[in-house]
């Protein structure tokens, strides 16, 4: 009987046939429709809208990232001398510096000039690059080149060999020429903040600066061969600890989870605690070791002068995989993507399967590669006297993958109907359950619509 009652009530409050529509009913028409409409247009709308927006996005066919083809080259360009170091790329430009002593800074979209000045190995922070030019370290606008500030940390000890290191407002720099100091200069100003003496050694290698503490490699030519790394403190250069190799380090230690990896110039890899210095593991590669390692997630890839691009646990130093290129791999490699980018002195930049070291592709450039770095999907390297952009992977900001709008406006019709309807339940609700009184009448007496619609067609 619930049921019947149901649909008897749904019957009688559903419209009629024109000229017999509720009293009430008919006075909820024009809101009822304009519901209706304003549905259909805020659909309508929206489908427009969400049509053209995502349309707007541009989409380029970029190399997928797993691609066993040749990457297309963006441009390349010549700076009239062997690129030696590793590209920096900040805020749209490409810095780079070359053995005819000019760092040269480029646009990253087509590769022109934008400025050069003197100076090598480039570091940038907050819109300043820092060169070491000859005997001094000078700071230039990002933008213009102009000199900020310069300053000759030691007199007849070179400053261009290493590229200085900038954290916070600090520049770490170090010196050459059987003198070994490493300074830290005011990034704002370049007024010595400390400077320190291991005696007569080199510095090679850039530092590390990692959780206040300084890492850097020396090369010493004295007969106890106390070569090495050391640990100072970032605030005022206290030495910490030094672990000594009995070989030279002339490629930049790298600091990851705790632990301090570098590789000697008689090929050996070590990592070491970055606390106290101790040996964790040593691993020997066979080769002279000019590259610094690169760590990502959980393995250490690192070039040899063997030729050999190696993999190695990070944890117990075991090899996992090796590929051999067609001379001296002196490059510090890339991993980005699940591919591993490395240069080799045999004029190749190689790109490598993370996990097995298979051989994806290879790029021939005039001369020796140096060490490359990717920025939203493009790898910028030195090779001989030029440098390269290739597109290696899809560049996340400009490429997002396309997506239907299909789903999307039928969620947003389907949103809005059931909005329309339940405005129509509350109005069914205000018809069945207001009230009538009769005039004049002491006590009210309730009467539904529906009953006042039957006894109205009782009485025709």
């Amino acid at each position: 009987m619930g049921l019947r009652k149901r649909l008897r009530d749904f019957r009688d409050w559903c419209p009629q046939p024109p000229g017999r529509l509720p009293t009430k009913l008919k006075r909820y028409s024009m809101p009822i429709a304009a519901a209706v409409m304003a549905t259909l247009i805020l659909s309508v709308s929206f489908f427009v809208f969400s049509s053209s927006l995502i349309s707007s996005v541009p989409i380029v066919p970029l190399v997928n990232v797993q691609s066993s083809t040749t990457p297309a080259v963006l441009w390349n360009y010549s700076t009239g001398g062997e690129v030696f170091s590793s590209p920096v790329v900040d805020d749209g430009i490409v810095y780079v510096g070359s053995s005819n002593g000019n760092v040269c800074a480029l646009n990253a979209t087509n590769g022109a000039q934008l400025w050069n000045s003197s100076g090598s190995y480039p570091a940038v922070a907050n819109g300043v690059v820092y060169v070491g030019t000859g005997f001094s370290v000078d700071a230039l606008n990002a933008t213009s080149g102009a000199q900020l500030w310069s300053n000759s940390p030691l007199t007849n000890n070179l400053v261009d060999y290493s590229p200085s290191v900038v954290v916070g407002e600090v520049v770490y720099t170090s010196t050459t020429a059987l003198a070994g100091f490493l300074f830290a200069l005011n990034a704002k100003t370049g007024n010595e903040l400390w400077s320190k003496s291991i005696g007569p050694s080199e510095f090679w290698s850039s530092p590390a600066v990692v959780n206040g503490v300084v890492y850097v490699g020396t090369e010493e030519y004295t007969l106890n061969r106390n070569n090495g790394v050391y640990a100072l403190n970032a605030k005022n250069g206290g030495q910490l600890w030094n672990y000594s190799s009995g070989y030279s380090v002339e490629a930049s230690p790298v600091v990851v989870g705790g632990v301090v990896y570098f590789v000697t110039d008689n090929g050996d890899l070590y990592a070491l605690s970055a606390k106290t210095g101790l040996d964790i593991w040593n691993s020997a590669l066979f080769g002279v070791g000019d590259s610094s390692p690169a760590v990502v997630g959980g393995v250490v890839y690192v070039g040899s002068e063997d030729g050999n691009v190696y993999a190695l646990n990070a944890t117990s130093g075991a090899k996992l995989w090796n590929y051999t290129t067609g001379n001296g791999t002196l490059s510090t490699p890339a991993v980005v993507g699940g591919i591993v980018y490395v240069g080799s002195s045999d004029g190749n930049i190689y790109a490598l399967d993370e996990a097995s070291g298979a051989k994806l592709w290879s790029y021939n450039t005039i001369g020796a590669v140096g060490s490359p770095v990717v920025v939203n999907g493009i790898l910028y390297v030195g090779g001989g006297e030029s440098v390269y952009a290739l597109r290696v992977s899809p560049a996340t900001s400009a490429s997002p993958k396309p997506s239907s709008t299909l789903p999307i406006i039928i969620g947003v019709i389907v949103a809005l109907l059931i909005v329309a309807i339940f405005a129509l339940l509350i109005f069914q609700k205000k018809l069945k359950t207001k009230t009538i009184s009769p005039p004049n009448a002491p006590h009210s007496t309730s009467i539904s619509s529906v009953q006042i619609h039957k006894e109205k067609m009782a009485g025709e």
